[in-house]
């Protein structure tokens, strides 16, 4: 194995050469997580005519400044009729909010301070509560958000709640992506087994993949499949040549480390895979590998085989998640020169602040003590001693 890498090279490393899988349309029916590919610009002005606000009457400002306190009430508009014009200035409109402003209309009083009052068949507003009112009060100027064919999005905006509003609004029926990943998760291993057989002592379930795929769908990738293949380089070899033209991320769980069945390394190096990263000064994952097919434009990933290593480099490495910072809530201690991956359980405190409650485990296998774990800290390489109070990287599961 070459020389260890930072933990910050191994990410530069793999953004650097991660290949691009190109665009695809989606129509707006399959609202999904996504990467945006394409500018979005606005199809008209926002808000198209001035919108009203407050439900209320809508009336002329000159009026209203020359002192005039009581409307005749013309009518009512909705949300969704089209424009009317006031012909009538001594005269309003009721309103609701969401409709047009009339043409003759320039400012609106809400129902709180005016009352109501009927003669007959005419009604009257009066302004009750004045409160000094302003030309075009309680209404959104036309175009005061955005003016027509003005960018709202731009590439590379991941496509959340917000941002597939923004789409249906102006008119996106389809959009162009990034294209995710069809990705395979194979675990390796001559003591695995299914899941629904049970294990000799000797034996342990399955449970990597699993554990991977979850976190990949749970953050958006929604093309996983699950595979297993042995310990020996003939049927390594077979499966990798194979399942490289199927996919655009291959995701190895075991076999990358220095044993003498470790043998993908040497399985990808004689297929053609450029090796980007073997070994990250890091615990766990110190045996991390990444390269990439360029024929075949396929992503690979040797992850340890060690549970909680697979799942930590990949929520570190493959997800590219943007982290958060957290506090510990009590000091701990690692005294090897080696970025450090503590799992912790976190919850807000009534300031705002992520506390982080360290569950250190025994070793990278010790799979069942994340159970009380929702993520994990980053600690730098550079310290042994880490104080209740700082702050470190947080990444969740």
């Amino acid at each position: 194995m070459p020389a260890l890498i930072s933990v910050e090279t191994a990410v530069e490393r793999i953004k650097t050469h991660l290949p691009d899988w190109g665009e695809e349309s989606v129509d707006l029916e399959q609202v999904r997580s996504g990467i945006l590919a394409e500018p979005i610009t606005a199809d008209r002005a926002y808000p198209a005519a001035h919108r009203i606000m407050m439900d209320g009457i809508a009336l002329a400002w000159e009026s209203y400044n020359h002192d005039q306190r009581a409307f005749k009430i013309l009518g009512t508009i909705a949300a969704g009729e089209p424009k009317r014009t006031l012909t009538d200035p001594l005269a309003c409109y009721e309103i609701m909010t969401g409709a047009v402003l009339p043409d003759g209309c320039d400012v609106v009083i809400p129902y709180e301070d005016i009352q109501i009052s009927s003669e007959g068949e005419l009604r009257i507003a009066e302004i009750v509560h004045d409160q000094a009112w302003q030309r075009m009060a309680n209404i959104h100027p036309q175009g005061s958000d955005f003016n027509l064919s003005e960018v709202l999005l731009r590439p590379g905006v991941v496509l959340n709640g917000p941002a597939w509003g923004i789409l249906a609004s102006v008119g996106k029926a389809q959009v162009i992506i990034k294209r995710l990943p069809r990705i395979q998760i194979t675990a390796t291993g001559q003591e695995l087994i299914p899941v629904h057989q049970p294990p000799q002592p000797h034996q342990v379930r399955i449970s990597n993949p699993y554990a991977l795929k979850a976190s990949l769908i749970s953050h958006g990738f929604p093309d996983v499949d699950l595979d297993y293949v042995a310990d020996d380089p003939e049927l390594m070899t077979a499966h990798f040549q194979q399942q490289t033209v199927n996919y655009d991320l291959l995701i190895y769980c075991g076999g990358v480390s220095k044993g003498k069945f470790d043998y993908l390394p040497t399985v990808w190096s004689q297929a053609g895979v450029k090796n980007y990263i073997h070994g990250v000064a890091q615990r766990p994952g110190k045996p991390l590998w990444f390269g990439v097919d360029h024929m075949h434009q396929t992503a690979v990933f040797g992850l340890p085989g060690n549970p909680v290593s697979s799942l930590v480099c990949l929520h570190r490495y493959i997800l590219q998640q943007r982290p958060m910072f957290a506090q510990l809530t009590t000091d701990f201690e690692f005294t090897k020169p080696l970025t450090y991956f503590l799992p912790v359980q976190s919850h807000v405190s009534s300031d705002a602040r992520i506390l982080a409650t360290p569950h250190p485990m025994k070793n990278s296998g010790d799979f069942m003590a994340l159970a009380p774990t929702d993520g994990f800290v980053e600690l730098p390489a550079d310290r042994a001693i880490f104080k209740a109070g700082e702050s470190f990287p947080f990444f969740p599961w």
